[in-house]
C-alpha cells in the first residue's frame, strides 16, 4: 500500500496533514516575529506544541520498528520528553538571566520555573494514570494486571520520589543533586536497553504509518520527527511568553497558568495515546508509557532546571526555590508517593483509579499554599495508611524483594 491508496492511506493523510496544518499559524507567529495579543499567542503557540507533540508520539511509537532495541529506548525516551522539556528549558534560561548570584533574590521569572514539572507529574498521574484505570474498568470491568510489566518504572519512580524530598528540606535543587536525577535518567536508559523489547502495539494513526512499505514508512518518520521537532523548539517560548503576558493582562496568577496549560498542551498525546490503548483492551501498555514519563519527568526534568539555570547565570549555582516551589514540589512527591505505592501490588482496581482522580480534581480548585499543605497532608495520609494497611506494599516496589518474598 502507498501513502495515497485507499481509504486507510487517505485517512492517514488527512490526520498528519491536518495536525501539521495547526503547527502554522504558530510558527509563524515565531518566525515573523508579529506583535499580537498575548491570549491569541498563547493560543497559537499551544496548539503548536500539541501538534508537534502528537506527530512526535505517532513517529516515536513507529520508529520502535526500524531501528535496534537499544537505540530505541534511548532516542525515543528523549523524545517523548522533548514538549515538555522545551517548556521547561525556556523557563529556567530566563530564570538565570534574570538571577543576580551576589543578591541570591528570587526573581519572578525564578519563581515560576516549577510550574510546569510539577503540574506536568500531577496530571500524568491524578488526570493519566486515573483515565486508563477508570476507563479500561468501565470498558472490561477488570482491573489492570501490570504484574509482568512496569516492574522498573515503578521501582525507580519510588526511588525518584524519595530523591527529590531533600530539595524541599533545603529549599534548593542542589547542582549535585540536578546531576545525580540526569544520572538517574542515564541509568533508567540503560537498563531499559537490555531489557527485551516486544514488537510495538500500535493504534490509531500510528498503526496506519506502520502499515506503509518500508522506505516509505521510514520517510514518514523521519519526516514527522524533523517537523514537529522544529515545531515545538520554535512555539515554546512564545508560548510561555504568551501565557505569562495573559496572566498579566487578565490579573491571573501566572505560576498557575503555566502549572496547568502547559502541561495540557505537552502531555496531552500521551494521556490520549494511553486512553486509546485502554479502550481497546490493552490499559497495561498505555499505563506503563505513563508511569515512564512519571518517571522521565521527575529525574530529566527537575536535574535540568538547575543545569539550564547554571548556563543562562553563566556560572555553576544550585536553582533556589521560594516557599511556594518548594511547596508544589513537596506536594508533586506526596502525589507520587501515593500513586506508586497504590499501584505497587501490581493488580490496580478502579478504586485506584477514583481516588486519584478525585483528590486531583478537588485540589485544582485552591491554589492557594496553605491550601497544597493540606493536600500534602492528604496525599502523605493516603500513602501511610496504605502501607499501614498492607505493608508488602513496600517490598513490592521492588522487583527483587518480591522474587524473594515469593
Amino acid at each position: 500500500m502507498s501513502l495515497g491508496d485507499g481509504a486507510t492511506g487517505y485517512g492517514l493523510w488527512v490526520s498528519v496533514g491536518a495536525l501539521a496544518l495547526v503547527a502554522v499559524p504558530g510558527v509563524g507567529l515565531r518566525l515573523t516575529g508579529a506583535d499580537v495579543d498575548p491570549m491569541l499567542a498563547a493560543a497559537l503557540s499551544g496548539a503548536g506544541i500539541v501538534s508537534g507533540a502528537f506527530l512526535l508520539s505517532w513517529a516515536a511509537e513507529v520508529a520502535e520498528l526500524d531501528i535496534s532495541a537499544s537505540l530505541a529506548i534511548a532516542v525515543l525516551a528523549l523524545v517523548a520528553v522533548l514538549p515538555e522539556y522545551s517548556i521547561e528549558a525556556v523557563l529556567a534560561w530566563d530564570a538565570g538571566a534574570s538571577f543576580d548570584p551576589a543578591t541570591g533574590a528570587v526573581t519572578e521569572e525564578t519563581a515560576r520555573v516549577a510550574a510546569n514539572v510539577t503540574g506536568s507529574n500531577r496530571l500524568l498521574i491524578g488526570l493519566g494514570w486515573s483515565a486508563v484505570i477508570l476507563i479500561y474498568w468501565l470498558r472490561r470491568r477488570d482491573s489492570v494486571d501490570l504484574r509482568r510489566e512496569a516492574g522498573l518504572e515503578i521501582a525507580l519512580l519510588a526511588v525518584v520520589t524519595v530523591a527529590i524530598l531533600p530539595i524541599v528540606v533545603i529549599g534548593q535543587v542542589h547542582i549535585v543533586l540536578a546531576v545525580g536525577l540526569i544520572a538517574l535518567y542515564g541509568v533508567y536508559l540503560w537498563i531499559s536497553a537490555t531489557r527485551d523489547v516486544e514488537e510495538p502495539d500500535l493504534v490509531g494513526t500510528a498503526a496506519q504509518i506502520a502499515e506503509l512499505p518500508v522506505r516509505q514508512r521510514r520517510t514518514v518518520v523521519v519526516c514527522l520527527f524533523l517537523y514537529a521537532a522544529a515545531v515545538i523548539v520554535l512555539v515554546a517560548e512564545p508560548f510561555v511568553d504568551g501565557l505569562v503576558a495573559s496572566g498579566q493582562d487578565l490579573g491571573v496568577d501566572e505560576f498557575i497558568l503555566i502549572q496547568w496549560i502547559a502541561p495540557l498542551a505537552s502531555e496531552s498525546p500521551e494521556v490520549i495515546v494511553g486512553v486509546m490503548f485502554a479502550l481497546r483492551g490493552h490499559p497495561v501498555a498505555g499505563l506503563t508509557a505513563l508511569i515512564s514519563a512519571s518517571v522521565n519527568q521527575l529525574t530529566l526534568l527537575v536535574g535540568s532546571m538547575a543545569v539550564l539555570f547554571s548556563l543562562s547565570a553563566g556560572e555553576v549555582l544550585s536553582f533556589p526555590l521560594d516557599d511556594r516551589q518548594a511547596t508544589e514540589f513537596l506536594l508533586t512527591a506526596a502525589v507520587s508517593a501515593a500513586g506508586v505505592l497504590l499501584v505497587a501490588r501490581r493488580v490496580v482496581p478502579w478504586s485506584t483509579g477514583a481516588f486519584l482522580l478525585l483528590l486531583f480534581v478537588v485540589h485544582l480548585f485552591f491554589p492557594a499554599s496553605e491550601d497544597r499543605m493540606r493536600f500534602v497532608f492528604v496525599y502523605a495520609g493516603l500513602a501511610l495508611g496504605v502501607v499501614a494497611m498492607d505493608w508488602g506494599r513496600v517490598r513490592a516496589l521492588f522487583p527483587a524483594s518480591r522474587e524473594k518474598a515469593a
